[in-house]
């Protein structure tokens, strides 16, 4: 009899894109917390030039910002994902904090493929600090599924 329990792992997509540029590129670590019914999304920044494949040191997790995403945020992504708005705005303000966090997310075209600029900044005591990358329709088409599958546990059905 086998006793060992086992744990199953909280739904994720990373999407890491270290470029060339020293800082220029990004990492956006998506979550769905089971617990909290919610998505949270991890942004940082490139630190230095590109490193090695699998470097722990290549984004600045300590200065990293995160956006939890609820039922509203999703809701105003899904017409972006079916194609039927080009932009998708979360705006998160904690007046008594004094932060502002904005999550946009805008589709365009590059090299005459669609691509999707994503923009997450927090605006803390005067001082904004901005995560940026651009996602393939490939990419896109994956948080759009995360998105869509971590909303329907959200809302209560499938499980947790």
């Amino acid at each position: 009899m086998n006793d060992v329990k086992t744990y199953p792992k909280k739904p994720y997509y990373n999407i890491y894109k270290p470029l060339k540029k020293e800082g220029a590129g990004a990492a956006l670590q998506f979550s769905y917390d089971p617990d909290r019914r919610a998505i949270f999304l991890e942004a940082a920044n490139q630190k230095g030039p590109k490193l090695e494949i699998g470097s722990k040191d290549q984004f600045d997790w300590d200065g990293k910002i995160v956006f939890k995403i609820g039922v509203a945020d999703v809701a105003k992504m899904l017409p972006l994902f079916n194609g039927r708005e080009k932009v998708a705005k979360c705006l998160h303000s904690q007046q008594d904090l004094g932060r502002t966090s904005v999550l946009e997310i805008t589709a365009g075209v590059y090299q005459d493929k669609p691509n999707f600029a994503v923009k997450l900044s927090r605006t803390m005591d005067g001082e904004t600090r901005r995560v940026g990358l651009f996602l393939s329709q490939d990419e896109m088409g994956v948080l759009a599924h995360f998105m869509r599958e971590s909303l329907t546990r959200m809302l209560g059905f499938g499980g947790v």
